[in-house]
């Protein structure tokens, strides 16, 4: 349960229409997740900033998005924040992942066969446990794999944005939106 209040859709909506738009069309459900407005009721400019990293991080750049989602499900996974691991687990279904491949690669990521995924979730392993040395040897994995330093950065900074975003939720205590859940139980 929410250590805080959970602002309602329309209410933020009201309060934030350009974010309310950019978060509905950029994570692309057509929704607010419960995460947002919790934070919003709290603390506005934090929600504002955790948008934005969460837009910068995950909705834009080089890297595809599936495989944002992935490293954002995997994190939450590993760090047992059930409200993420829900949230983008469903957002890697949304975008085209199946139920048969995350689950191999949230049990072992060595059982991945695309190399290029299998290094990138080990980054965000190594990265998620501290094991900078094998960070570094993943580095020139990557750039043998084809990887531009921008897009090695942009990887580093998916992490960053998830452990970011599992520590809110975990701390706020906050339940898995439904919309993500049915995502998921409409799968099975």
């Amino acid at each position: 349960m929410a250590v805080c209040s959970i602002m309602s859709s329309d209410k933020f909506e009201a309060t934030f229409p350009e974010i309310h738009h950019q978060v509905c069309e950029e994570l692309g459900m057509g929704f607010v997740p419960d995460i947002f407005r919790c934070v919003a009721a709290a603390n506005p400019d934090l929600a504002i900033s955790s948008w934005n990293m969460v837009r910068k991080n995950l909705c834009a750049g080089k890297i595809l998005r599936t495989t944002k989602e992935l490293m954002f499900s995997y994190i939450a996974h590993k760090k047992g924040c059930n409200y993420c691991d829900i949230a983008h687990h469903a957002l890697a279904l949304h975008y085209g992942f199946t139920e048969e491949n995350i689950s191999k690669i949230l049990n072992d990521i060595n059982e991945v066969r695309n190399p290029v995924l299998r290094v990138v979730l080990k980054l965000a392993d190594f990265s998620v446990d501290n094991r900078f040395d094998e960070v570094a040897i993943l580095d020139e994995e990557l750039i043998e794999l084809g990887f531009t330093r921008d897009e090695i950065t942009e990887l580093v900074g998916m992490v960053s944005c998830a452990l970011y975003m599992v520590n809110i939720a975990d701390s706020l205590g906050i339940d898995a939106d439904k919309e993500f859940k049915d995502v998921i139980e409409n799968i099975k």
